[in-house]
């Protein structure tokens, strides 16, 4: 009956830039109660590849040979892990990070902090974890292991990127407006995480770095998993995914960050989801504009789930 509904499918999905995206599908047609409004602009970034003088050969030099040679990428980068960087670190060192800006002209700069010139000294091998705190390095560790190589570190740090421009669709504005009439509404939580998600933390969505070069892990990248633990346990996933339904899906009483048995659940979700469109498009045929605005509403939350799925692949 519902044959033009498409179901979701969970699939691999690739990250398209450094920051979250903005729309995801063409505006949706005014159907089925569904009113579609605009998003505003995200946070960004802005690095500029400016002259800068020349370091002396040394260290630094041999990690930007190593890494692509790509110098005014890495100089940014390496400025932005001791930026934001969460790891106890000397005093003087504190003062120096804070003192930097966005922008690093003078690599000069980066190399008179001795947190930096450590992680110089290593050449990125064994100090994966060299910017984070402990707290941080716990959660990480339990998806990288306790010495990741530096292939294992950039290949999970560009899994991350990913999950985290899906968590940053996910929780912009809706673009939509849903009126449901009657004095018992039916419970749709899967659409209610689309509608309301944007409330959660707003302003606070950790900035991650496009294209990941240097092999150890950011304080952005930590703080992803802090929010998506946070996220899954809040009282809006809890609806959509409680426990005497999903029992493999919580450790402890709680649902870790990133799911690992959310797989095990697909065909229960898809139907679900397809419970959920059948309210929103009743009759036996649906106006086909219908459909396919009720299918893009449902998109973010899809690619959000094939997110998690491919981070474990």
């Amino acid at each position: 009956m519902f044959q033009s509904i498409r179901k979701p499918v969970f699939s691999e999905t690739k990250a398209r830039s450094g920051q979250p995206k903005k729309k995801l599908a063409q505006p949706l047609a005014i159907v089925a109660g569904l009113v579609l409004l605009g998003i505003g602009a995200g946070t960004v970034w802005i690095f500029r590849d400016q002259p800068t003088t020349a370091p002396k050969p040394g260290e630094y030099d041999v990690l930007v040979e190593k890494l692509g040679s790509d110098e005014p990428a890495i100089r940014n980068e390496l400025n932005e892990l001791i930026c934001t960087a969460t790891a106890a670190m000397d005093p003087a060192d504190k003062t120096k990070a804070h003192a930097l800006t966005l922008d690093c002209l003078d690599v000069r700069l980066l190399l008179d902090i001795g947190h930096v010139r450590a992680f110089l000294a290593g050449q990125g091998e064994g100090m994966a974890y060299h910017f984070v705190s402990e707290e941080h390095r716990s959660r990480l560790k339990q998806i990288a292991g306790d010495r990741p190589s530096p292939q294992k570190v950039l290949a999970v740090r560009q899994a991350l990127l990913v999950m985290g421009n899906e968590f940053a669709s996910l929780r912009e504005p809706p673009e939509f407006k849903l009126k449901i009439e009657g004095a018992s509404p039916p419970a749709m939580p899967f659409l209610a995480i689309l509608r309301d998600s944007h409330l959660f933390r707003p302003g606070q969505q950790p900035i991650q770095r496009g294209e990941p070069r240097i092999p150890a892990f950011s304080s952005a990248d930590a703080e992803l998993l802090v929010q998506l633990e946070q996220f899954f346990n809040c009282e809006l996933l809890a609806k959509a995914f409680p426990a005497t339904k999903y029992p493999k899906l919580y450790r402890n009483g709680r649902i870790p960050a990133l799911p690992a048995n959310l797989m095990d659940y697909q065909s229960e979700i898809v139907e679900a989801v397809l419970e959920e469109k059948r309210l929103l498009l009743p009759g036996e045929t649906p106006d086909p504009e219908g459909v396919e605005a009720v299918n893009e509403v449902y998109l973010k939350l899809e690619r959000f789930f094939s997110a998690i799925v491919s981070f474990e692949k």
